[in-house]
């Protein structure tokens, strides 16, 4: 099992340093991790992690093992204890970072966005591995997941049925269940994600950053987040590679070379259905708000009471 396979990679590891004979992997430097709301940027941040250095880094990008460990006890850690998923993440985390590429340095991953609700047990785990929150302008963000034939099928809709983070945010409103509509639904779920990273930013004293969306998303990378949260140098040549592959949809790793990204804000804003403009400002705004004024946000807003 897991633990075995850790255990005996450990030892050989631990033998293998000993020997000083350099014929055994080496354990990668976890240096920065990507949580996200989704839908808000966080494929061009796994792009970039990989293009700034690509022999150097290596970037997991919403790879099924880290999930399954963060969530194994249950997102609400109800059916094991939050140090069991602590320790399953750790151990995970030590077999995907073995490299025996000697060119090879440093380990990121982006994990998808529903880990954000179990954030705590990664930062028990990598107490001083510093992260990101990517978060998205409410109505923008629920425009983005919503645009599926139907709206049931949504990711932000999936789990109302499922989800006891969810049950416990609407006990919480003047609302019963049964009242709720699918961007009411996407909307507390999204509520729920940038809740638990406000929270986790909040006791982490600087190692978590709030990140909102932007057109110049690779400048805060480039400018901030790489050599100043993660500790990792940009020179000019990374520095032009990840210009190079953001000036593509990030989604299309690539393929559309010849096109500059677009900003879609305003067309999404736009369009938005009275149902989604209603969902967002009752459970997403106040949550955004407070993103925002996070004293760790990469470009903190001025409070009402401080302006």
């Amino acid at each position: 099992d897991l633990k075995e396979a850790v255990e005996m990679s450990t030892e050989f590891d631990f033998d293998s340093d000993k020997s000083n004979e350099n014929n055994g992997p080496t354990v990668l430097d976890l240096k920065g991790v990507v949580f996200h709301e989704s839908r808000c940027g966080s494929t061009l941040a796994a792009n970039s992690m990989m293009a700034l250095n690509p022999e150097k880094h290596r970037v997991y990008s919403e790879s099924a093992p880290p999930i399954a460990a963060l969530r194994g006890c249950g997102e609400d850690f109800s059916e094991c204890s939050l140090e069991g998923s602590a320790n399953l993440l750790r151990d995970v985390i030590y077999m995907m970072g073995r490299s025996n590429d000697p060119k090879e340095e440093n380990l990121f991953f982006k994990f998808q966005s529903a880990t954000t609700r179990t954030m705590e047990a990664f930062r028990l785990a990598f107490p001083t591995t510093p992260w990101i929150f990517l978060y998205r302008e409410p109505i923008e963000v629920m425009m983005s997941q919503l645009d599926v034939p139907r709206t049931s099928q949504a990711n932000c809709v999936r789990s109302k049925n499922s989800s006891p983070v969810i049950r416990k945010f609407i006990t919480k409103t003047k609302y019963d269940f049964e009242d709720l509509g699918d961007e009411d639904f996407c909307a507390i779920h999204l509520a729920t994600l940038c809740a638990s990273a406000l929270q986790n930013i909040q006791d982490a004293d600087g190692l978590g950053m709030a990140v909102n969306y932007s057109p110049d998303l690779v400048h805060d990378f480039l400018d901030t987040i790489f050599p100043k949260h993660f500790h990792t140098p940009v020179d000019k040549a990374g520095r032009d590679r990840v210009l190079e592959i953001s000036g593509t949809y990030s989604k299309n790793r690539g393929q559309q070379a010849a096109g500059e990204f677009k900003p879609d804000s305003e067309e999404k804003k736009k369009n938005a259905s009275d149902e989604i403009m209603d969902a967002a400002e009752e459970f997403l705004q106040p949550i955004f708000d407070e993103l925002q004024k996070s004293e760790h946000n990469i470009r903190p807003v001025e409070s009402d009471d401080e302006s």
